[in-house]
């Protein structure tokens, strides 16, 4: 079984500092090698995206690994559409870090 990716917004970064974390936003900007996300709390994170990147939407999930700069590596994504509720997202994260057994 894989290892479970605990869910992050900006705020938390520090807390997994070459960590392997999932990461739920809004894209901002996209230049194909970076791109920036405005996280569930509001924050901005500079994203080094991939090779395979290919955003075609508004909202995105990235699974990845924050780096010692705050900055995020990106391993994976997935297309989220145009409409997400970021203040429900930030819920589930603040949920998953006080009770993390019930979002393994």
């Amino acid at each position: 079984m894989e290892k479970p990716t605990p869910r992050i917004n900006s705020g938390l970064r520090q807390k997994y500092i070459d960590k392997t974390v999932r990461l739920t936003g809004k894209v901002v900007s996209f230049t194909g090698e970076s791109a920036l996300v405005e996280s569930s709390d509001g924050g901005q994170i500079i994203i080094k995206t991939n090779r395979d990147t290919t955003w075609g939407t508004s909202y995105v999930e990235l699974i990845g690994r924050v780096e010692k700069d705050f900055t995020f590596t990106e391993f994976s994504s997935i297309n989220l559409g145009e409409n997400i509720d970021l203040k429900l997202v930030d819920k589930v994260v603040e949920y998953g870090q006080k009770y993390p057994d019930l979002f393994e």
